[in-house]
This record gives C-alpha cells, structure tokens and sequence, in this order.
C-alpha cells in the first residue's frame, strides 16, 4: 500500500512537472497589455447620431494608434513612424471596448480603449527602423508639493499643483502614475516637510498604493501666479535620482492652473522618454543564460512560472531539471542581463549573481492577505539630509548624481 501511495504521488508530480515544463517551452509571451490604448476621448457631430459614431471610432483609431506611438516609440523616432489613417489603423485593432457614452440626435461623446494586435502592430513599427520600447514600469506614486510664500504645502484644497497632476486622467505611458487619495490614512502618513525630507512615512505611502519608486515634484509658484519653477525626482526602488527642472510662465489665455497643467504634462513626457529610453528593446541580437531558481514547493514555482509570462526581453524558456528544492531555466532574451534584470523586477522577481557566480532567480513579495506589499529595500536606505536637490528635496545618496550629470530641462 504504501508502495502504491509512493507510486501515485509520484506520478501526479511528474506529471504536473512534465505539464509545466511543455508551457515553458513556449515563447513566454502572455497578453501584452502594452499594446491596449485606454480611455481615449471621442467627440463627434454629424447629420444624424449613427454617422457621429462612425467619425467619432473614426478619429478614435487615429488617436489611439498615436498614443500607442507615443508610449512604446523613443521621441526622437516619432518622425520615422508614419500616421495612419481611420482605414489603415483599423486594420491594426483587435478590439475595442466603449465607456461613459452620451448621445443626442447630431453628437456622440465617449471614451474608447482600443487593443491592438501585438505582432503585427511592433513588426509595423519595426519595418519603419523605429526604437521601440515595451516594458511597463510598476506604478509610480506622484507627490505634488506647492511652495507659494515660502510655505510647502501637500494635502491643502489650495494646492493647484495637485490639482494639475490630477487632471493629467489616463497617461497611456509605459511608467503608470498613482495619485494617492488625500484621505485620513494619507494625510497621517507624511506631510510635505516629511516628503521633502524623505522620512519613513513616504515609504509607508508608496506602500499602500503599491509603489516601490515616488515622484516627488515641487512647484515653486510666484505670488502673482504668472509663473513657477517646477523641480522633480523619481526616487525609490528604480528610480536613478534624475532630476528635472523647469521654468514656467503663463501666457495671456491661460490660468494658472492651467500652466501648471502644461508643465505636468511636460514632466509626465520626459518621465516616459527617460523609461523608453533606458529600456528598448534589442531586436536581431538573441542570449542566453543559465538561471537557478530556489523554491520552497510547487506553490513558488507556478507563481514564478506565471510571472514570468509576458516579460518583452524574454524570447524563450526552457525547463532544464526540476526537483523540490529548485528549477534550472534556460532564458533567452534580448538585450543585456541589466535590462533583463530590470524587466523581472517589474514582475517581483529578483535576479542576481549569487555566492557561486550563477545567476538566481528569486520570488520576492509573495501575496499574502495578511501582509502588505513590502518595498525591497527601502529599509537599507540611508536618507542624508545634506544631500539635497531644490527645494530640499532629499533622496538616497546612491539615487543623485550632484555633478549634476542626469540633471534633464523639461522641454516646453
């Protein structure tokens, strides 16, 4: 008997090993939501409220495929990828879904999200000799702190620079932006003065939003409010310490607000670009590695398998060996190990060189409903108040280039 229970187990491990590992075989490629445009809006009027549809889907397709250029195609190759029209990109779309719809007998308004069909869509970009870039960062927690009169404030109804951010809606970038909600819980967890000097309670709120990298952007408005100086950070996790600054002035049509809405804009593009950039993809040029992958039982090992699904720098997996205390992966993928590393990280999976020198793939932030998300890392590092960016605005020494290397001017 317990021959036969031996048997059995032993069979029903095998076989589920011999089922994962047929899956990793198979390019590793699950649905790209990179290629799904959201909430693009629509508005259209004609003679009659079907033909105000048919313009307003028409005028869709073109914007959502000009957005889709301008998540996953670096700036400076904008110009090689030609428009399309309604027509041509139509034949681009998988589908599309419709939202917050209005009608009248001559108008259609709404809101459009348009999946395109991912191979032909990046083997149409690749043909025009475009860079192209598809990782999508974990989302980044915006802070928006206006400085008026020598006084910072975060939480305050008056701050405009807030509000500005908050009107951005949906980005369609591949860095997705997080405002927190200004609520009890936020308001406690760290204030402007905090934010600026990098105490534990910003990490506390990047936390709950489930962030692992803040965008600490600091308006410095003028007292008539015709103009701002703008600085900003990304610091955490996987931001390098760039630090942007801008000068803004308000022209004759404008409010303030919404000067300041052009220059979140403005930092929201540089943001992107500086992501693209850091992260495209290298086609033409495949490699390989050997990684182990420590488990603690076969729970590890589907959570894994499932995140490893969908990672663009992955070309490939293949199941070297199996046992109940690890899993030897063959990766193929495109680039370097540093962005390959970086892309795992995306998906919390930790890469690095271990005692041996292999490489190890590690699970990191494993769900469970009784612990929140962890920041890696965060609790090793060391805020020094003396390194300081305008406005005091403090980030790990190891984030900031002082000699002012990274430093970007947000274009107008």
């Amino acid at each position: 008997m317990r021959f036969r229970r031996f048997f059995y187990r032993t069979a029903l491990l095998v076989a589920f090993f011999a089922l994962v590992g047929q899956q990793l075989v198979t390019p590793a490629h699950a649905e790209n939501h990179v290629y799904t445009v959201k909430d693009i809006p629509i508005d259209a009027t004609a003679e009659s409220a079907t033909d105000a549809k048919k313009l307003a889907l028409s005028q869709g397709y073109q914007r959502a495929f000009r957005a889709l250029i301008e998540r996953v195609v670096p700036q400076q190759d904008h110009a090689k990828v030609p428009l399309l029209n309604a027509t041509d990109a139509l034949g681009y779309v998988l589908d599309i879904s419709l939202s917050s719809e209005r009608s009248s007998s001559v108008r259609y308004i709404a809101k459009m999200t348009v999946r395109f069909k991912e191979s032909q869509t990046r083997g149409y970009f690749r043909n025009t000799g475009a860079a192209l870039a598809e990782l999508i960062s974990k989302p980044v927690l915006v802070l928006p702190i206006q400085k008026e009169g020598g006084e910072a404030s975060l939480w305050s109804e008056s701050n405009q620079w807030r509000a500005a951010w908050g009107n951005l809606g949906t980005t369609n970038g591949l860095v997705p932006l997080t405002m927190p909600l200004g609520d009890l819980e936020d308001i406690s967890s760290v204030n402007a003065k905090g934010a600026l000097a990098g105490d534990s309670g910003l990490w506390s709120l990047a936390s709950k939003y489930g962030s692992n990298d803040v965008f600490l952007s600091v308006a410095d408005i003028a007292s008539d409010g015709a103009s701002a100086n703008l600085t900003a950070v990304r610091t955490g996790k996987f931001g390098d310490g760039r630090t942007y600054r801008q000068k803004l002035v308000k022209t004759a049509e404008e409010s303030t607000l919404q000067m300041l809405e052009r220059g979140a804009i403005s930092l929201n593009r540089s943001l992107q670009q500086d992501w693209k950039q850091a992260n495209l993809l290298q086609f033409g040029v495949e490699r390989w590695i050997l990684v182990q992958v420590p488990i603690t039982g076969l729970q590890d090992w589907v959570l894994i398998n499932n995140r490893l699904q969908g990672v663009p720098a992955i070309n490939r997996l293949n199941t070297r060996s199996i046992n109940r205390n690890q899993v030897d992966l063959d990766i193929y993928f495109s680039g370097d190990e540093r962005q390959l590393s970086l892309a795992l990280a995306q998906k919390d999976l930790a890469m690095s060189l271990n005692e041996n020198s292999n490489w190890e793939l590690r699970l990191l932030n494993r769900p469970a409903s009784s612990s929140s998300l962890a920041l890696p890392a965060q609790d090793q590092t060391v805020i020094n108040p003396s390194e300081t960016i305008v406005d005091e605005v403090a980030v790990p020494a190891q984030e900031i280039d002082l000699g002012g290397k990274k430093e970007v001017v947000a274009p107008e």
